[in-house]
């Protein structure tokens, strides 16, 4: 019976050891986090929690599958601060951040889903908001 019962178990694992050695990681699905320069995007060296942008500046994050930072994909769409920040006046002991928020492409969704629209808002916040305030 135990030898019976081995051989079982042993025939249903075959398959799904033979097989996991063959699977190979096409990256992560993640949100990537970008400062704007001028008119390029630069990965940004800090998280969004740290990084304390000054009025003026344009934050970005784009949900995609990368391996890591080095090929992560960079934003879409419009990134020009006084087109976003238009109609948010300046305001003393306050500042004004631009934020893109690129939702990714279909081959970056799980398996079914679309992402929506990406979009710009700007954020209206304390002198000393950090890039999450935003």
């Amino acid at each position: 019976m135990i030898r019976r019962a081995t051989a079982v178990f042993l025939a249903a694992l075959l398959p799904l050891l033979a097989g996991a050695g063959q699977a190979q990681a096409a990256g992560y699905r993640y949100w990537s986090f970008w400062e704007r320069s001028g008119t390029a995007w630069t990965y940004a060296t800090q998280g969004p929690s740290l990084a304390r942008p000054a009025d003026g500046d344009v934050q970005g994050f784009r949900f995609s599958v990368s391996e890591n930072s080095a090929d992560a994909v960079k934003p879409r769409g419009t990134a020009d601060f006084d087109t976003i920040c238009a109609k948010t006046p300046a305001r003393d002991g306050e500042k004004r951040v631009a934020l893109v928020l690129d939702f990714g492409t279909p081959a970056d969704a799980p398996s079914g889903e679309t992402p929506p629209a990406g979009r710009t808002a700007c954020a209206q916040v304390p002198e000393d908001a950090t890039t999450a305030d935003a």
